[in-house]
C-alpha cells in the first residue's frame, strides 16, 4: 500500500467506476484494476463488491475511505506548502532582559508591520540561557549583551550602553563629589546587583577581579527596575544600565556615583548559529536590528 494506491482508490470511489477513474487519472483500466487488487490484498479485505462487471463500494470500503480522505488532504496541504514552508514557520527570537526592556518590543513591532504573515515567538532570559537555546536550535536569533565565546555562534555587534553606579540622594556617598569613590570602599556597601549569569553582573565581577576584589550582593535580581526602586528607598548601592537610570537621575530621585578605576559598558550583539538556514524573515529581522 502506498500513496498511489490510496489516490486510485479514492478516485474510483468518487467516479463510481474503473472506467471513470482511468479517465480522471489518465491511466488504463487494467492498471486501475491491478492497483485496487493490490490495495485489497494489502488491507486483507475486499473494498468493493463486483456486481455485473461494475464495482460498488462495500461497508469495508466506506470505512476505509473515511480514513483515506483526511490522509490525502493532509498530504495535499503539505504539497501546497512545498517551496514556501520557510515563510510559514515562526521566527523564534531570544533576548536578554535588558535589551528586551528597551529595544526588542519596538523591533518586533516594526518587523510585524512589514512581515504580517510571520509569527514571532519571543523568549526573554539571561544571556547564558539564550546562548544555550541557540546552540540547541531552540531559538533562531538572539539579542545578547556582553562577550559570546562559543565558536559555533556568529555574533554581530550593533550597539553598546554604559552602566551606572547609583545611590539614593540621602546616601553618604551621594555627598562625595570631590573625588571618585575607591573600588574597595564601594564593595563594603550593601550592593544591589543583577543575578549571576547576567552579563551586567559578570561585567562588574570581572572588573572587580582585575583588582583582586570580589563582592557579595545584598540583593540579587533578574530585573534592573527592581534594583532602581530599591535604590530610591536607600536600601543600597545599585548597578544598572544607565538607560534605566537616566530619567530618575534627571528628576533627582537617585544620584550617579563616580567610582575610581571602574568604567562599565556592555556591547550588544545579534547572535545565531553558524549553520542556521537563513530564511528571508530571518535576514529581514537581523537587518532591522542592525540598520534601523
Amino acid at each position: 500500500m502506498n500513496l498511489r494506491h490510496l489516490t486510485i482508490f479514492k478516485t474510483v470511489c468518487e467516479q463510481g467506476s474503473i472506467t471513470g477513474a482511468a479517465k480522471a487519472l489518465s491511466m488504463t483500466q487494467p492498471a486501475i484494476s491491478h492497483a485496487i487488487n493490490e490495495l485489497e490484498e494489502s488491507v486483507g479485505s475486499p473494498l468493493f463488491d463486483r456486481v455485473s462487471r461494475r464495482v460498488v463500494i462495500n461497508e469495508n470500503g466506506k470505512f476505509y475511505l473515511s480514513k483515506v480522505i483526511p490522509l490525502l488532504e493532509l498530504y495535499q496541504d503539505l504539497e501546497n506548502y512545498s517551496g514556501t514552508l520557510h515563510m510559514q514557520a515562526p521566527l523564534r527570537i531570544g533576548s536578554c532582559v535588558t535589551l528586551a526592556s528597551y529595544l526588542l518590543p519596538q523591533a518586533v513591532s516594526r518587523f510585524s508591520i512589514s512581515n504580517p504573515d510571520i509569527q514571532t515567538r519571543v523568549t526573554v532570559s539571561n544571556s547564558q540561557e539564550i546562548t544555550s537555546k541557540l546552540l540547541k536550535n531552540e531559538l533562531d536569533i538572539g539579542l545578547i549583551e556582553g562577550v559570546i565565546t562559543d565558536d559555533q555562534l556568529e555574533k554581530i555587534p550593533f550597539s553598546s550602553y554604559p552602566m551606572a553606579v547609583i545611590c539614593s540622594p540621602v546616601h553618604p556617598l551621594a555627598k562625595r563629589t570631590a573625588q571618585p569613590v575607591p573600588l574597595d570602599r564601594l564593595i563594603k556597601e550593601p550592593l544591589l546587583l543583577r543575578e549571576s549569569g547576567c552579563t551586567l553582573r559578570d561585567t562588574f565581577d570581572y572588573a572587580l577581579a582585575l583588582h583582586n576584589l570580589s563582592a557579595e550582593p545584598l540583593w540579587s535580581s533578574t530585573n534592573s527596575d527592581v534594583i532602581l526602586q530599591a535604590v530610591k528607598q536607600n536600601i543600597g548601592i545599585g548597578i544598572v544600565p544607565r538607560i534605566f537610570a537616566d530619567e530618575s537621575i534627571k528628576q533627582g530621585d537617585i544620584v550617579e556615583i563616580e567610582v575610581k578605576d571602574l568604567e562599565l559598558s556592555c556591547m550588544n550583539h545579534v547572535v545565531f548559529h553558524k549553520d542556521k538556514f537563513q530564511t528571508e524573515a530571518f535576514q529581514a529581522f537581523i537587518n532591522l536590528v542592525l540598520f534601523e
